[in-house]
């Protein structure tokens, strides 16, 4: 049985979506993690306990969303999208 060769341009989507999936959900992680440390109606403790914990277990389930992304620039502009509106959450509204 032959093996089918996968051409340039579609390892290079696989290579920038896999990317997109590591290094771009890292962000959604961290700052939903302080969004979650910030917002939630906790003490300073528990809220802080809170997000430190949760930052991983958010990176893994962001990751599994990037891989459903059907192209690499999909992906990395919904990554880009919600980091921006993590961003604007944790660092703009007031508390």
């Amino acid at each position: 049985m032959a093996s089918q060769q996968l051409s340039r341009p579609a390892r290079l989507e696989a290579a920038l979506r896999a990317l997109a999936a590591l290094v771009g959900t890292l962000p959604i992680a961290v700052l939903g993690g302080a969004c979650l440390s910030r917002f939630a109606p906790l003490t300073e403790e528990a809220r802080f306990i809170l997000g430190y914990a949760l930052a991983i277990p958010l990176w893994v389930a962001a990751m599994c969303l990037a891989f459903l992304a059907r192209t690499a620039a999909r992906a990395w502009a919904v990554c880009a999208a919600i980091s921006v509106m993590l961003a604007a959450l944790t660092y703009g509204v007031p508390q």
